[in-house]
C-alpha cells in the first residue's frame, strides 16, 4: 500500500510540475516549513520573523550535526527547515541516484532526469513564490555533493538570498591521501561553488577548495565548530573527571572503506574489534563502550564485526559491562570515560584536548608504506599512546586506567592539533558564525537597496 501511495505522490508532483503550477507548488512547501526553536521543539513559522530576525532556510536539515542547535541557541536568527522528506520528494522529480537517498555529484550511477536548465528555470520560478509566501534571508546547506542542496543555493543567490556552505567535511587534511582525493575531487568531480560564501571548520582545508578552483579566496573562512564551544568551555571547567565509581574504556569501531581495503585489513579490524569483548569478559569490573558510527553501512556494526563469535559460546547480550550502540552522544560519553580508543576519527582529538588518555591500535598490518599516508595525523602520534599489538593494547588500557595522567607539554601539544583540525580552545566559534552570517547577509541586503 505504501508503494502505491508513493508512486501515487510521484505522479501528482510531476503532473504539477509539467504544468508549471509554481504558485501551488510554493504555497504548500510554505505549509510544511517549521521553525526551530531554542526549547529544541518545532513551531509553525509565520510570513516574516518577530524583532527582526534574520531567517535562516536549512536544506538537508538532517545531514547537519549538533552545530544548528548551538546557532539556535543564540536567539540570533530564525531558523526554518522543511519537513522530511518533502526536500527529497521535490528533488526526486528531477534527480536519480539508484540505491541511493542523497543525490550526490561525482557518483558514478546518478543523472539528472531532466535537463540542467529545466530545473533550474523550475526553482528560480518556485522559489521566487515561496520567498514570497515565508521571507528567508539567507540559506544554508551542509554538504557540497549534494546536487539538489548545491542548484537550490545557485538560484538563491541569484534571487538576493545568499547560499551559505557549511560544509561538514572538516577533516580534509587528516591525511596526505585523503588531501589528495579531495583536491582531485573538487577539480574534476564537483561543478564550481555559485553561493556566496563557504563556511570551514579548518584552515588547512581552504587551499583544498581555492587550489582546485572550486571557489575564490575571499568566499570562504573558517571560523572552527560550534558544537565544541561547550566542549571545550566545560573541559576548561575541570568537569572533564568520570562522574563513575566504575573505570569506563571507550572504543571507536573503524572500517574497511576508500582508506583501508578489507583484503588486506579485515583480520586486523576484526582482531581489534574482538579484542574489546573479551577485554571486556576477562576485566567484569570494567566498563567498555563499543560506539559505532550511525547509518555507516561500510562499518563493521553489531553483526558483522561479532561474526566471528558465532561458532564460540560467547554471548554478547549476558556481558553485563559491555556496551555495543550506535545512539550515544560522543561528547557526552568522553566526560564519563577514563580511556578512548579509535584510529582515523577526529573524535581522537575531541577526547584528547580534554585531558582524556588516548590509545590508538597502529599494529604492524598498517606499518607499511601503503597505509602510511592514509593513517589520519600520523605526524602527531607522539602525542598518545601507540599500541603495536593486542598484547600492547590490553597492556596500556590497563596502565592509563591506573594512571590518566597526561604531561603538560603533551597537553599543549593537543590543544594545538585540536585548533589545527577542528576549533579554538576558547570556545567561540558560534559567536563568529553569527558575526559572519549576519555580515552576509546585510551586505547582501545593502547592495540590493543600493540597486533599486
Amino acid at each position: 500500500m505504501k508503494i502505491i501511495l508513493r508512486n501515487i505522490q510521484r505522479i501528482l508532483f510531476k503532473i504539477l510540475i509539467l504544468l508549471r503550477l509554481h504558485t501551488f507548488l510554493a504555497f504548500l512547501y510554505s505549509m510544511f516549513m517549521e521553525e526551530l526553536t531554542d526549547n529544541g521543539n518545532l513551531a509553525r513559522p509565520s510570513k516574516r520573523a518577530d524583532n527582526n530576525k534574520l531567517t535562516i532556510l536549512i536544506l538537508s536539515a538532517r545531514a547537519f550535526r549538533k552545530d544548528i542547535d548551538c546557532i539556535v541557541n543564540t536567539n540570533e536568527f530564525r531558523l526554518l527547515r522543511m519537513s522530511e522528506p518533502w526536500q527529497a520528494r521535490l528533488s526526486s522529480q528531477f534527480l536519480y541516484c539508484s540505491g541511493n537517498n542523497q543525490k550526490y555529484w561525482a557518483q558514478s550511477n546518478f543523472k539528472y532526469k531532466k535537463e540542467w536548465s529545466f530545473l533550474q528555470d523550475f526553482l528560480y520560478v518556485f522559489l521566487k513564490k515561496l520567498y514570497e509566501q515565508i521571507v528567508v534571508d539567507c540559506v544554508i546547506s551542509p554538504h557540497p555533493r549534494y546536487v539538489f542542496d548545491m542548484e537550490w543555493g545557485v538560484v538563491s543567490t541569484q534571487l538576493g538570498v545568499p547560499h551559505i556552505l557549511i560544509s561538514r567535511d572538516s577533516q580534509i587534511a587528516s591525511s596526505p591521501f585523503l588531501l589528495n582525493k579531495m583536491k582531485h575531487s573538487f577539480r574534476s568531480d564537483i561543478p564550481k561553488f555559485e553561493g556566496k560564501h563557504i563556511i570551514v571548520q579548518s584552515e588547512l582545508d581552504i587551499p583544498v577548495y581555492v587550489e582546485s578552483g572550486y571557489c575564490r579566496k575571499r568566499e570562504i573562512s573558517s571560523l572552527g565548530c560550534p558544537r565544541m564551544d561547550s566542549f571545550v568551555r566545560k573541559s576548561e571547567e575541570n568537569k572533564c573527571e568520570s562522574v563513575n565509581i566504575r573505570k569506563k574504556v571507550v572504543f571507536m569501531p573503524f572500517s574497511w572503506n576508500w582508506f583501508f581495503e578489507k583484503s588486506d585489513l579485515f583480520s586486523y579490524i576484526c582482531e581489534v574489534h574482538l579484542f574489546f569483548v573479551h577485554f571486556a569478559l576477562r576485566y567484569p569490573e570494567i566498563d567498555v563502550v563499543i560506539k559505532a558510527k550511525p547509518k555507516q553501512p561500510s562499518s563493521p556494526r553489531k553483526t558483522v564485526l561479532l561474526k566471528p563469535l558465532e561458532d564460540s559460546s560467547v554471548e554478547i547480550e549476558k556481558i553485563p559491562n559491555l556496551t555495543i550502540r550506535e545512539d550515544l552522544y560522543l561528547n557526552d560519553l568522553f566526560f564519563e570515560a577514563d580511556v578512548v580508543c579509535g584510529l582515523n576519527t577526529s573524535a581522537l582529538l575531541e577526547a584528547a584536548v580534554i585531558g582524556l588518555p588516548i590509545i590508538i591500535p597502529y599494529f604492524k598490518a598498517l606499518q607499511c608504506p601503503k597505509y602510511e599516508e592514509r593513517v589520519f595525523y600520523r605526524d602527531a602520534y607522539d602525542l598518545f599512546d601507540i599500541a603495536e599489538s593486542l598484547e600492547d593494547l590490553e597492556s596500556l588500557i590497563l596502565k592509563r586506567l591506573q594512571n590518566p595522567v597526561i604531561e603538560k607539554d603533551i597537553m599543549e601539544g593537543r590543544k594545538a592539533l585540536f585548533e589545527k583540525f577542528i576549533s579554538s580552545v576558547k570556545g567561540d566559534a558560534t559567536e563568529k558564525y553569527v558575526t559572519l552570517i549576519k555580515e552576509i547577509v546585510n551586505k547582501q541586503n545593502r547592495n540590493i537597496l543600493v540597486n533599486r
